[in-house]
């Protein structure tokens, strides 16, 4: 068989962000640019740099396109996710390598036009399916940051979009310079009178509810364009299923891990204290801001807990880096910081328990799987498709997503039964290497490619 060429389209890519999508794109990329031709094209946020500017580099063997999008040039709704000017970029790329595949991990920031490009070129594309992007505009199917949307129709679409909605030509960019010079309280009360103003004088509902539909449309057109997707979790396969997309057309992939950063022999060594630790993004939806208060109310000598994610600021979410840190002041709680995906083994080697305190529907957590090559127990959100990887009682304990109370006696149980986690460690899964995870992708390709 001669090597493949296959392009990777993602919203991101390690460096520039090490999430879960980021990271196992890059581990599959690496480890099928052994055999096959691979490049990548992702977005990057660099302000310093021109608006849709390209660049090119190479790294451990993998081609780099990057497109530079801060939408500070974003003039509607719709070139939040159908960007012509990216999907220009991409047909240029095609032309350019010509790939026999491309694989969308993801296309926040990028655009929808990409998948209509590949199959104007008689291009196969799968689509690993990381999260609800194709449902809801903000992915996590959350309301307000807060709360699980169940119904995900326009109109709870509206009340979650209001200001991506509202916006109008240099918006963005009068946005980011004051967001520079202003502080969070003070940049909320602005965009607040904005999105009064511009409702007041330019935008109805009925056109709130029009754009949001159109999205819909937009998005439900593209996915019928996708060759196959690809679901880690069978809950977030079901859920694509309900939307619409046939039974046939999507297939349950669980994920792969790189597991040369979890040695057998590096899993021991004893402790003065019980370690708790979060590893991830620090956004509501994980729900460390729950974590810290559970672990508050134990109010137990001995016992500490360790929060790794980094620090940037998340547009629209300015305000909840600020909170945590307040609410977690105390000798017992720590903000790590950031960390680099090849830390991660060293860093639940230091620890007890990894907490997964998620409110939104997760798909299929790669720290969840992580933690069990390091022989470490989980306690997680009852939520999502977390249950098909923590088996409560067995191999983890599992609580009631956003109950703190139930989060703390999980904790306590722990901390007051820890020959427990011995009984555990011996019921955790075996773990997909990414290798194997290559050879299965492998052979998806080239199925596709034979049927052109």
């Amino acid at each position: 068989m001669r090597p493949l060429r296959i392009l990777q389209v993602v919203h991101s890519f390690p460096p520039h962000n090490i999430a879960g999508t980021e990271v196992y794109t890059c581990n599959l990329s690496r480890e099928l640019a052994k055999r096959h031709e691979v490049s990548i094209f992702h977005r990057i946020n660099d302000k310093q740099k021109g608006e849709f500017e390209i660049a090119q580099s190479e790294h451990n063997g993998l081609h780099i396109h990057t497109i530079n999008n801060t939408f500070k040039d974003c003039d509607s709704f719709e070139m939040i996710y159908d960007n012509k000017i990216i999907t220009e970029a991409f047909e240029n790329l095609l032309n350019e390598i010509n790939p026999d595949v491309v694989h969308i991990q993801h296309l926040l920031f990028l655009s929808i036009g990409i998948i209509r490009a590949a199959k104007e070129r008689n291009i196969p594309v799968v689509f690993t399916l990381h999260d609800y992007w194709l449902l809801c505009p903000q992915g996590q199917l959350l309301k307000s940051n807060t709360r699980v949307c169940q119904q995900y129709t326009a109109s709870d679409c509206v009340r979650c979009m209001k200001y991506q909605l509202s916006l109008k030509k240099r918006a963005m960019h009068i946005y980011w310079s004051l967001r520079n010079a202003l502080p969070d309280f003070l940049m909320r009360a602005i965009k607040n009178i904005y999105f009064v103003c511009v409702r007041l004088l330019f935008l109805s509902r009925e056109e709130e509810k029009r754009q949001i539909e159109l999205r819909q449309i937009r998005l439900r057109q593209a996915s019928e364009m996708v060759d196959i997707f690809l679901a880690p979790s069978q809950f977030l396969r079901n859920k694509f299923i309900d939307f619409g997309i046939p039974e046939s057309k999507i297939i349950n992939f669980p994920y792969g891990l790189d597991q040369s950063y979890f040695k057998e022999n590096n899993l021991k060594g004893k402790r003065d204290k019980f370690y708790f630790v979060f590893i991830g993004t620090l956004l509501p939806s994980k729900g460390v801001h729950l974590l810290i208060q559970a672990f508050k109310r134990m109010n137990r000598a001995n016992v500490e807990l360790k929060i790794y994610g980094s620090e940037n600021v998340y547009r629209g979410l300015e305000y909840y880096l600020g909170h945590i840190k307040r609410i977690g002041r105390g000798k017992n709680i720590r903000f790590m910081g950031g960390y680099k995906n090849e830390d991660v083994g060293s860093i639940l080697l230091e620890a007890d328990v990894l907490v997964i305190p998620s409110i939104w529907y997760e798909n299929s957590p790669l720290v969840i799987q992580e933690a069990f090559l390091a022989k470490r127990l989980v306690i997680a959100s009852r939520i999502g498709g977390i249950p098909e990887l923590v088996n409560d009682g067995v191999n983890g304990l599992l609580f009631n997503p956003g109950n703190v109370k139930d989060l703390q006696e999980k904790m306590e149980c722990i901390i007051d039964n820890p020959d427990i986690i011995e009984k555990f460690k011996r019921n955790m899964p075996l773990i997909k290497s990414i290798e194997d995870n290559a050879k299965e992708m492998e052979e998806i390709y080239i199925n596709l490619i034979s049927k052109k």
